[in-house]
């Protein structure tokens, strides 16, 4: 009745595998899907309601009905059939490839996902690295911003933290999308920027098929009231200044703004600063192009060297990072600066444009330099860099941070001042976080007789912090240019 079947291991094998993945695919999947899409409808219905900045329909679009109707609009059709034309290959083969650069660059944002694991995450990671601060130049600076406007957050780019840092700090307010470079085209750091509402750009690309379906998208976000957030800098800051603005994405975003009819683009700009960042000596030895030369291999080492900082720190509770610090500023809108500026936006020709832009740009620039908080590490550096280097006593450097933080306070900022980081228990406490900061680097050493020298080889370093507070205590190294001259032959040259 019964009768047995052979049959050789490999066709058996290949049985079983090809099981495991039905089950996987009609069974593992839709229950994961269906899982996670319950979560996340469970937190938007939970969240959304309090939200100073509404999550966008727009925002919640599944990434491939995204990617279609970006690949599908009017505009990058257009260009589609230019594009064909200029080539001379059949328009289908021009729509597959605009069809890939769509689906590459658009998010997949998941309310649980930002909300919850993404919040948890940047807030355990910050918080094992650092000692965070938040400032505000105005009691209202954030009050005052309508759902009804396009918010778009402007900040100095320091380190790679800053991305983690602003979404942490106004994840109650809001979400963030942000354009994302290079560095983060790999698993598992790319599902987590998409799944965070990050899109994909490749800044230095000069395809400009490519560059119309991005100008396309950033618009189309721009439109349905997307909350951006942007570095006008477009890279890491390779000194620890401010550097020149450049105004590519800002350009995208205004393009099709008209005052009479268009919700209002209101600019929120914010100053970062840090004690340490993780980049710092990378930043100083190696040129954008030489760390896109240095591949994959050499992102992944780097993550994993400070994922495991970040886990050895949070079993340590030693915060030996230092403080990082984000200061936000009073709120700019588009469309009341063009009207005291006397300009008529519609009317303006691509020229015309730029050169506002560009003027609004620099405007937005110096209120970001304003922002950047004062942290000791770079008073310190300041002080060290003042005395040229040589020997000096503990009782002399404590003076010269004293009086750095004094010289800053003093500074003629805008609206409530400089925003100098102070710890709880005063100036003491903060200079000798500052010591102890520089020492455990081996940037700062004793000189054994109560006295402290830069080490050497380190005096690069200690100009990389120093600079980023030049603008409220001037040039600290003789001979350097002004920092406010260097800062403005910049923007010339842009």
């Amino acid at each position: 009745m019964y009768t047995d079947i052979t049959m050789p291991f490999w066709v058996a094998a290949a049985l079983c595998i090809l099981a495991l993945l039905g089950v996987y695919r009609y069974a593992v999947v839709p229950i994961w899907r269906w899982q996670w899409g319950r979560r996340s409808r469970h937190i938007l219905e939970e969240v959304n309601p309090h939200l100073q900045l509404k999550l966008s329909p727009f925002t919640l679009t599944p990434r491939r009905v995204l990617a279609d109707r970006l690949a599908n609009d009017a505009q990058v059709q257009a260009a589609v059939a230019a594009t064909a034309a200029e080539r001379g290959v059949p328009v289908q083969t021009v729509q597959k490839e605009v069809q890939r650069i769509a689906y590459a660059m658009v998010p997949a944002f998941n309310p649980y996902f930002y909300f919850r694991i993404g919040y948890w995450l940047a807030r355990g990671a910050l918080q094992s690295l650092y000692r965070v601060r938040i400032a505000f130049s105005t009691t209202d600076a954030l009050t005052r911003v309508k759902g009804e406007n396009c918010v778009i957050f402007l900040m100095n780019h320091r380190s790679n933290v800053d991305y983690v840092l602003v979404s942490y700090l106004t994840a109650q307010r809001t979400m963030l999308s942000f354009g994302v470079g290079e560095w983060s085209h790999i698993w598992p750091i790319q599902p987590l920027m998409r799944a965070a509402g990050g899109y994909f750009l490749r800044r230095d690309s000069g395809d400009p098929l490519y560059r119309r379906v991005l100008e396309r998208y950033v618009q189309m976000a721009t439109e349905a009231r997307v909350p951006h957030a942007i570095f006008p800098e477009g890279a890491l800051s390779p000194d620890g200044g401010l550097q020149a603005a450049r105004v590519g994405l800002l350009s995208y975003m205004t393009k099709t703004f008209n005052p009479a009819t268009s919700p209002d683009i209101v600019f929120i700009p914010i100053g970062t600063n840090y004690d340490r960042v993780p980049e710092d000596r990378n930043m100083l030895t190696h040129t954008s192009a030489e760390f896109r030369k240095m591949g994959r291999g050499h992102v992944y080492k780097s993550g994993a060297q400070i994922s495991g900082r970040i886990i050895w720190e949070m079993l340590m509770r030693k915060r030996s990072f230092g403080y990082a610090c984000a200061q936000f500023g009073a709120p700019v809108s588009l469309a009341d600066w063009l009207r005291n500026q006397w300009v008529d936006w519609a009317s303006l020709d691509r020229e015309g444009r730029f050169f506002w832009l560009n003027r609004l740009a620099v405007e937005l620039m110096d209120e970001i330099e304003t922002l950047i908080p004062v942290v000791p590490v770079a008073a310190l550096a300041a002080v060290l860099l003042e005395g040229g280097g040589a020997p000096v006593s503990a009782d002399a450097l404590e003076d010269g941070y004293a009086e750095m933080l004094g010289r800053a306070r003093a500074a003629d900022a805008k609206d409530g001042g400089v925003c100098v980081i102070v710890p709880r228990k005063g100036n003491d406490e903060g200079f000798g976080h500052a010591v102890r900061m520089l020492e455990g680097r081996g940037v700062l050493k004793s000189t054994g007789e109560g006295g402290y020298v830069i080490a050497e080889g380190a005096r690069d370093l200690v100009r990389y912090y120093a600079k980023s507070i030049e603008q409220f205590v001037g040039p600290v190294t003789p001979g350097e240019t002004a920092p406010d001259a260097q800062i403005e032959a910049q923007r010339a040259l842009s």
